[in-house]
């Protein structure tokens, strides 16, 4: 099949090879944002928007069927807090320098990979 002519752009009608992991059902909050689905992509784009968000420096990615989440909070060009909740109420921090870095961890929550997520230097969340 080829794209349609009356429609602008590199559309075409066969997904990309090779075709991106796509996580559903989703609650992610991206300034004013609600999203449900994710690419690695699309993680990476959001996560670059987080600071035009005007006062809204954060990001909270959780799955609907499932306790805790993984978010982000802006603190500067290169400076993120990193929270994880597992079990909430109990909530663990940790600071990402690297937005590079900052997406790999979050891939790597939404892919399973205790691994990498737990090899961060976390500690507890301190309470003001």
């Amino acid at each position: 099949m080829i794209s349609d002519p009356r429609i602008d752009g590199p559309w075409a009608d066969q997904l990309p090879d090779p075709v991106p992991v796509v996580h559903r059902d989703l609650e992610v909050r991206v300034g004013g944002w609600d999203l449900t689905t994710l690419t690695r992509e699309h993680l990476q784009y959001w996560v670059g928007c987080i600071p035009l968000q005007f006062g809204n420096t954060f990001m909270v990615v959780s799955r609907k069927d499932q306790p805790g989440f993984i978010q982000t909070y802006r603190n500067g060009a290169d400076d993120y807090d990193l929270e994880l909740s597992d079990a909430p109420p109990e909530v663990r921090r940790t600071v990402i320098r690297d937005e590079a870095q900052l997406v790999e961890i979050l891939w790597a929550w939404l892919e399973g990979d205790r691994e990498t997520v737990d090899a961060l230097d976390w500690g507890p969340l301190e309470q003001p």
